[in-house]
């Protein structure tokens, strides 16, 4: 390997530790806040807040960091795109699974912030979509029901 493809490789894993530490740091300082609301809503007797619904949920979340620590330094763009509308498919799959009691517009407001910072921090320039809505659509758990 010459010296520049070195160099060029050491520049990328840099930058492949400093993504994978701003994701982690990202997602500790908000697995915290889920917590205290998941409590929260399960002290109110929110539907479908049962400690099952709610790990799944979490580990969604978990997946969609692990998937972006998983993308090659300077991913394409729409590599991260695939992996917000993979986790709004998901998530919107889990609060139809509950009868669509588990997600509402709070957990919309406290998760689609973190999704949206997280592929920032991979890479994304959410500011390029319109509205700042890089899977073209809003996180929006109302749509899995019925109102």
């Amino acid at each position: 390997m010459s010296t520049d493809n070195m160099t060029v490789d050491r520049r990328r894993k840099t930058m492949d530790a400093a993504r994978n530490r701003r994701l982690t740091a990202l997602l500790e300082d908000a697995e915290q806040s889920i917590a205290v609301h998941w409590e929260r809503c399960r002290d109110r007797g929110v539907g479908g807040a049962t400690p099952e619904a709610t790990a799944r949920v979490d580990a969604c979340l978990r997946a969609y960091f692990a998937s972006l620590k998983a993308l090659p330094p300077l991913a394409p763009e729409d590599r991260i795109v695939e992996q917000i509308a993979r986790v709004f498919d998901e998530l919107m799959q889990l609060d139809a699974e509950t009868g669509g009691g588990l997600l509402e517009d709070a957990e919309r407001d406290l998760l689609h912030p973190l999704i949206l910072n997280a592929a920032e921090a991979a890479g994304l320039d959410p500011y390029k979509f319109p509205r700042r809505e890089p899977g073209g659509k809003r996180l929006d758990f109302s749509v899995a029901r019925a109102r």
